[in-house]
């Protein structure tokens, strides 16, 4: 018989400047179930005050929001309203090691939090702001909204006194729309290739082909097919900009069938559970290449490069998100958990708690909340290995790629698909340490103390042991022409 979960819990911290305590903090737990709920009943705008020790136990839950906020608030609480609010996302449930904890900015930039704890391999971690949301907000109405009246429907003022901004999901018609991106990846034909996530007891589907101009909203801009002639398309009229902010609120067309962009039981209650998985997941990876800006004209736009790539690299994607990723551990749209880093794995063992900032603090910030675990390409063309005994060279990174070295200190593994000259960093050493990688080449200059060599394939490129970088070097100069 399994042992009993342990009970969780969750301190209220109040970290606000006493010249900012003016209104009283308010806390609101919402979820679909909930089970050894204590201190505060579910669903039900409470006093921080009334919480006994300003600490909420539970045992399991289930899409659960812990909402803090100024002064009462409606229950749920209204993004585009009046009141100044921020929340936190948590779910465990019996099969979970631990819980799964994330911020949230997706709807609303207003009042910050911070949540600490310890994650379920051991090491601390913070979730917070690098940079104030009184900041962020400045830099969301630079950067995201549409000049003029337009984008100040956006900008709102909570009746404690605090500004607030609406984030893209809630008022798409204040952000700069995603018609240019999407015009320069139809009118080239940019290829696109997206593998779906694995279904209990199936197989992930891959489809290939490419964006396409439409003549009309009716017609596709996107057209996939797989190697089985699957095929998947949606309309001009079902990515919008609207659509892509909100990652949802359209259709695709699967196999000759129209469906939901996200089904659900409500609203595909019919459906076959593997093909919703199927359809979800390269629908989801559609948006995250679209709102992280990955896919480019050229290509390859694949779908399982993605997390090595670095989003927002080509000065395309939602500028919103962009704003929230380089300033916070926040979600800063629907998907920002796959790919952003800012989802983690609390010990439901260990103390979590979640403090209150004010708009002016920086605090709980860290720039790798949930660990420099290893991330590297499945397969691959090319491949590259370092002997035993380099381990102060690493991790080493490409993109963000990540490559720890073994016990040995030896380093190994697929190399993504490099079109283009792109920097191999032995981050060990600093991020002035690198060399240049392509597919097929290497130039390393004279940095290191050892040359390596393609294989016979001219598909593995292998350095000795105890590689090291050559004192006093240099890296070397970008090896190809300028990019334009």
């Amino acid at each position: 018989m399994a042992a009993p979960l342990a009970s969780i819990t969750l301190s209220l911290v109040d970290l606000r400047p006493v010249t900012d305590r003016k209104s009283a903090l308010y806390v609101l737990l919402t979820a679909e179930d909930v089970t050894g709920l204590g201190n505060i009943a579910a669903n039900t705008v409470t006093a921080l005050t009334d919480i006994p020790g300003a600490e909420i136990s539970f045992t399991t839950i289930t899409s659960g929001r812990l909402y803090v906020g100024l002064e009462p608030f409606p229950n749920p609480p209204v993004p585009y309203g009046s009141s100044c609010y921020g929340w936190i996302e948590l779910t465990r449930t019996p099969d979970d090691e631990g819980v799964w904890l994330n911020l949230s900015n997706v709807d609303l930039l207003a009042l910050p939090l911070s949540v600490v704890g310890t994650l379920t391999g051991g090491a601390p971690f913070s979730l917070g702001f690098k940079t104030p949301v009184s900041t962020l907000m400045t830099q969301v109405q630079t950067s995201a909204l549409v000049p003029g009246p337009a984008g100040l429907t956006a900008v709102l003022k909570a009746w404690t006194g605090q500004t607030m901004i609406a984030g893209p999901t809630i008022a798409p018609q204040a952000y700069r729309p995603f018609d240019p991106y999407v015009d320069a990846l139809t009118n080239a034909s940019a290829p696109l290739m997206l593998t779906s996530d694995t279904p209990a007891g199936g197989a992930a589907l891959t489809m290939s082909g490419s964006f396409l101009a439409p003549g009309n909203a009716f017609d596709p801009v996107v057209s996939l097919t797989s190697a089985a002639g699957d095929t998947l398309q949606i309309t001009a009229a079902n990515l919008t900009s609207a659509i892509i902010y909100r990652c949802d609120g359209g259709t695709l067309t699967f196999n000759g069938q129209i469906y939901p962009q996200n089904r659900t039981a409500a609203n595909d209650p019919f459906g076959d559970p593997a093909q919703q998985v199927i359809t979800n997941s390269l629908f989801r990876n559609l948006m995250i290449g679209l709102n992280e800006g990955y896919f480019t004209t050229a290509g390859p736009n694949d779908s399982t490069q993605f997390a090595g790539q670095v989003p927002f690299a080509t000065g395309y994607g939602n500028p919103y998100a962009n704003v929230i990723h380089a300033g916070s551990n926040s979600y800063g749209y629907p998907y920002a958990d796959d790919n952003l880093k800012v989802l983690v794995t609390a010990d439901p063992s260990e103390p979590i708690v979640v403090s209150v900032l004010s708009q002016s603090m920086a605090e709980g910030y860290s720039a790798d909340p949930a660990g420099s675990a290893a991330n590297q390409p499945a397969t691959g063309t090319y491949q590259f290995g370092i002997g035993a005994g380099s381990g102060a060279l690493g991790p080493i990174r490409i993109g963000n790629w990540v490559y720890p070295a073994n016990a040995s200190g030896a380093f190994g593994g697929f190399l993504p698909a490099l079109p283009d000259w792109t920097k191999m960093v032995f981050a060990g050493l600093g991020p002035d340490h690198f060399i240049w990688v392509r597919d097929g080449q290497v130039d390393a200059g004279t940095s290191l103390t050892a040359l390596g060599a393609w294989d016979p394939t001219g598909t593995v490129y292998a350095w000795p042991a105890d590689l090291a970088w050559v004192s006093g070097a240099t890296p070397p100069a970008y090896p190809g022409p300028v990019p334009l």
